[in-house]
This record gives C-alpha cells, sequence and structure tokens, in this order.
C-alpha cells in the first residue's frame, strides 16, 4: 500500500498538489498575524498585519511535536515560540513558553549558519529578525493586539526580492528544514528504503500524521519491542522507509482521506455521538492508479466515480435506478480513455482504514485489482442487489452503509466484507444473511406495518416500509449473489410454478391481510406464528389461515378501509384462489 501511496505521490507532486517535505495543512489553526520588518530606516519600521490569505496555509508541521516536546518552526510558528507568550485562550498559562522563544531565537542562529541560508539578503534578514524579537521591538509593535499562546504569526522582509514574501515559503526555508527534521527522526544509519530502494537515512517515525477520524494519527510507527527488529532498541528503531517515502506516503494518504473516502461504518454510542476512537469504525479510501477519462453517451466521466458507488452516491453519476447504472455504466464499453494505460492496465486500490488507539490508525483491509476486474464484479454485485420495491417501483442503488444501517447487531466488519463481494466478488458471509432475517422477524412485529403513510418510525428515522425495502434486498443479494437467479428474482414471478415459491407468496398476502385489518400494532402476525408449521406441513395449515382470512379478517377489514365492498371481496377472492391454484392447494 505504502508503494503505491508513494507512486501516486509522484503524480501529485507534478501536478503541485503536495507539500514539501517536512509541511503540511493546518485547518484548524490558521495564520492570524504577518509580522512585516521594512530595513533601511533607523531605526526599523515594523508593521503586524492581520492575515487574510488562505487560512490553511501550508507551513513546517512535524508530527512528534505533540506531546510536550520543544521543536521550533522556522519563521511561521506559534505566538509561544515567536514571542514567549504564555497566556492561552481558556486562561492558564504556558509554563515552557521562555523554552519554547529561547529554542525559536537558537533556531534563527543555526538558520544563519546553515548552507542552505547562503544568500547575503536572508542572512540579513535572520539578522533582523533575532535583533527586533531581542529588543522586544516586535513585541510592542503588537501591543493592543490579541496574543495567545496558539496564535500562528509569520515574516516578511520588505527588501529586495524579499518583498512580499512569506519567509517560511521559500525554497531555501524548505531545503533547511527537510536537512533539519532529519536530525528529529532518523536513527542515523543509512539503509535501503523499502519503497525506493535507495540507500538513505531512515526513519524511526513518519515527519507528517494523517488527520483521521478527528485526530492526527501516525499510519506507520513502531512503539512496543515486539514489532521492533533485533538490529535496533525500541528507541532507535527504524520504519524501514527514507524520509521523502514515509512523508509522501503519509501527505497522500491525507489528500486521498479529504477527496476520496467513505464511512462504512461509524460507532456510536448509546447517546447518538461518535466515538472518534473506535476500532469498530471504520473508512474506505479509494484511488485509481492512474488518472483518466472515459466517453459514455458522448458524455465524459471519471471512472473512480463509477466504481466508487458502492461506497457513496456520486454527483457525477446520475442514476434513478439500479437498472439504469447496470446499462448505462456497467454493461456498456468504456472507451475514449485520456490515460497512457488502458482499462486493463489501470488499476484500483482501496484501503479500509480504523483508529487504533488515541494516536495510531490500523489498516483492516487492502484491494489491488485492474479496472476491468472491478467493473466486471461491479456488475455482478448489483445484479444481485437490484430488487423492486412494495409497490413494484425499481429504485436507486443502495451504498454499502445503508444495507448496514438497519442491521442493529450487525458485525462492524460486515462492510469490509461486503467491499470485498463488490470489488473482489468474493461471496458474502451467511452471518450477513442470518442478521438481516432476524431484523426481518422482529421488525415484522415492532413496526406493525409495511404502508409508508402510517408515520411510524424505527429508532433511525428511517420509515418501516424503507427498513423492509433494505433488509429484503440484503436477502435477495446473500442468496442470488453470482447466481443466474439474481435478475429472475427482482421481482415476483407469477408464472413461476414451484409451490414453495407460490406458497411463499399466499402467506405474505395473508399476513398483509391481517395488518391492514388490524386497528393498531400487532404483538405477532401470522409469519411469526405460523412460519414454522407452515413450512413443515403446509398442506394442513395453509387451508385454515385462507379460511380464516376469508371468513373474519376479511370482514374486519371491509368495515375499516374506504373502497367498495363488492370491489374488495371480487380482488381478495381472485388473488387467493389463484395463489391456492398454483400452490396446488386448491379441492382441499
Amino acid at each position: 500500500m505504502l508503494r503505491e501511496l508513494v507512486e501516486k505521490a509522484e503524480k501529485l507532486d507534478k501536478a503541485d498538489r503536495l507539500s514539501p517535505v517536512g509541511y503540511g495543512v493546518y485547518k484548524s489553526e490558521p495564520i492570524k498575524y504577518v509580522i512585516h520588518i521594512y530595513p533601511g530606516k533607523d531605526p526599523i519600521q515594523i508593521q503586524i498585519e492581520d492575515y487574510a490569505g488562505e487560512k490553511d496555509k501550508v507551513r513546517a508541521k512535524l508530527a512528534n511535536r505533540s506531546g510536550g516536546t520543544i521543536f521550533p518552526y522556522p519563521f511561521a510558528d506559534e505566538m509561544g515560540y515567536v514571542l514567549g507568550i504564555a497566556d492561552k485562550k481558556e486562561g492558564a498559562k504556558d509554563k515552557k513558553a521562555s523554552r519554547k522563544h529561547k529554542a525559536f531565537l537558537e533556531l534563527l542562529k543555526e538558520m544563519k549558519n546553515s548552507e542552505c541560508f547562503s544568500d547575503h539578503l536572508l542572512k540579513e534578514a535572520i539578522n533582523a529578525i533575532e535583533d527586533k524579537l531581542r529588543d522586544e521591538s516586535i513585541l510592542k509593535a503588537m501591543k493592543g493586539k490579541e496574543l495567545f499562546n496558539k496564535t500562528w504569526t509569520t515574516f516578511v522582509y520588505e527588501k529586495g526580492w524579499l518583498k512580499g514574501k512569506h519567509l517560511h515559503e521559500l525554497q531555501e526555508t524548505k531545503c533547511f528544514w527537510a536537512e533539519k527534521i532529519k536530525t528529529k527522526i532518523c536513527n542515523g544509519i543509512s539503509q535501503q528504503c523499502s519503497i525506493c530502494g535507495q540507500y538513505k537515512d531512515i526513519v524511526t517515525n513518519s515527519p507528517l500524521k494523517i488527520t483521521f477520524n478527528g485526530a492526527d494519527r501516525q499510519m506507520v510507527s513502531l512503539n512496543d519491542n515486539s514489532f521492533i527488529s533485533y538490529r535496533y532498541r525500541q528507541k532507535g528503531a527504524s520504519i524501514g522507509l527514507c524520509l521523502t517515502c514515509a512523508d509522501r506516503s503519509s501527505q497522500v494518504m491525507n489528500h486521498l482521506i479529504e477527496s476520496n473516502s467513505r464511512a462504512i461504518y461509524i460507532d456510536k454510542d448509546v447517546n447518538g455521538r461518535v466515538k472518534n476512537d473506535s476500532p469498530r469504525n471504520q473508512v474506505a479510501v479509494y484511488w485509481l492508479k492512474e488518472d483518466m477519462t472515459i466517453s459514455l453517451d458522448n458524455q465524459e466521466y471519471d471512472p473512480l466515480n463509477i466504481v466508487s458507488v458502492p461506497l457513496a452516491h456520486n454527483k457525477q453519476v446520475k442514476v434513478e435506478t439500479t437498472d439504469e447504472l447496470i446499462n448505462k455504466f456497467l454493461i456498456s464499453p468504456w472507451t475514449g480513455s485520456t490515460s497512457s494505460l488502458n482499462l486493463d492496465e489501470n488499476a484500483f486500490y482501496l484501503a479500509v482504514l480504523s483508529p487504533n488507539g488515541p494516536g495510531r490508525v490500523a489498516v483492516r483491509d487492502w484491494i489491488h485489482a485492474s479496472s476491468k476486474t472491478i467493473k466486471n464484479n461491479l456488475l455482478q454485485y448489483f445484479e444481485a442487489m437490484n430488487l423492486v420495491d412494495a409497490y413494484g417501483q425499481k429504485r436507486r442503488p443502495y451504498v454499502i452503509q445503508d444495507l448496514l444501517e438497519p442491521l442493529n447487531d450487525v458485525d462492524p466488519n460486515m462492510g469490509r466484507i461486503l467491499i470485498r463481494s463488490a470489488y473482489l466478488g468474493e461471496p458474502p458471509p451467511f452471518s450477513l444473511f442470518q442478521s438481516a432475517v432476524r431484523r426481518l422477524r422482529i421488525s415484522g412485529a415492532r413496526d406493525g406495518s409495511m404502508i409508508e403513510d402510517t408515520g411510524q418510525k424505527n429508532n433511525k428515522s428511517l420509515e418501516p416500509i424503507e427498513v423492509w425495502q433494505r433488509l429484503c434486498t440484503v436477502v435477495k443479494f446473500c442468496l442470488t449473489f453470482r447466481k443466474e437467479e439474481a435478475k429472475k428474482m427482482e421481482s415476483l414471478d407469477d408464472n413461476r410454478d414451484e409451490v414453495s415459491y407460490q406458497a411463499g407468496i399466499l402467506l405474505a398476502v395473508l399476513e398483509e391481510i391481517q395488518r391492514r385489518s388490524a386497528t393498531g400494532k400487532l404483538s405477532s402476525t401470522l409469519v411469526d406464528r405460523y412460519y414454522g408449521s407452515a413450512s413443515t406441513v403446509p398442506l394442513t395449515v395453509m387451508p385454515s389461515l385462507v379460511n380464516m382470512a376469508t371468513k373474519a379478517i376479511c370482514r374486519k377489514l371491509e368495515k375499516i378501509i374506504m373502497l367498495d365492498i363488492r370491489n374488495w371481496k371480487i380482488y381478495w377472492n381472485r388473488q387467493l384462489k389463484r395463489l391456492m391454484k398454483a400452490a396446488d392447494f386448491h379441492g382441499l
């Protein structure tokens, strides 16, 4: 997986969509102030500007600065480092503020002596910043400003070619920072990187964390002796990656989590709050080896939007029914690719991620297959999922999270298994079928009706009929996946002559008669009470149920419904006689 992420990084880097090594985005920590230093006058003028640019501007970032470690960033940092501000927004004090400020001044000295800052004007800028920090001129210029320990600020030296440029964005600063972090996260031993194969300094942890489930987490790390090679002690163990590969893989994963990821299971407590650190949470992250477009009906599409339909509804792939998805996007040949790879050569990748404690992330599954294989497997997947609703209407395809939502007791790993069914063609487990059937039996008694306008809802705010539709879709999928019956069982087949099939329809009709005649919620239905005996001795049970429906329940129903009584009798008698005859119960 890491190798594919690094390969993806090369493409994103060419498109200028990645940050430099050791840099990252701070979405929740915007730059608030810009310190402009104007040389050429005595004394040097200092102007403080409220920053109005990109709030998440890319800056130096290091994964292991958290946890109390003091490690300043070049030119752009928190006020605790730049000016030694100890006050926090919540009213507390940062006891390390003075040490942080001292470390920032030491970093400026180090930068002056670095070969990366050989330009005379750059050295002048660093000297000016250091001088004005030491004589507190910058602190005085900020009088009246709202200053807190975590407030971010950056520097601009208004002279020559540096005019108007943020110093932390200069190529020289990026070069210095890449060399600087080697001293922090490399073990000092040169060996072959497991990704690029080059002999370089190997890192002990990734320089950049990935932002996942509301927290920054390490994607690759070793922190226990049981995971460490005999060559290293726990403190100096390497993860087998060079600095560039470790940084690039984390950056690309961050990019993909933001653009190409979908939650397939969300763990919540009894109050409905998401438990972000729970390992039960599962998120699918997916991408194509090579970006490409395909032409269908004279319109261009990104195939990634098509193959991701089991995970999320996509605005580009506008389909009203599963039939439309199958016929328009999966059966039709894909042509007109703008990629250098053809469909067979291009590959689809998918990783299932879960939190692994407060600061770690675990890879639960990894899928890698050609685009053509994925397309063929999706065709069989959606054919098995295709099912008309209770009104005989075609439905749009369900995403995996929709299918699992009504299954209260479902295993969190079931979403991952459904992903493997969709993309690799693996059969669904029998436990999924059991869960759906069990839920159908329970909801049959609890929801009281399949009629949409009853106003009854389950605890997930789904209409009862929608609960039934999703559960029946799961049952049909489990029974017909990769079988010829997948298309036959999309809707009822009145001409199917199997006695068991027609008897099942008959039992469903009898239960619906009972439901509609009930004035309140049923504690149990005909199916709940008679399914076992109707399955084993149908010749004994079914005629008595039909007799009860025609003589007792139907008469009660006639008084409730607002229909013409004669037409009602004709309709139900015709339905019952047809089903009795088809089920071979006539004459009994």
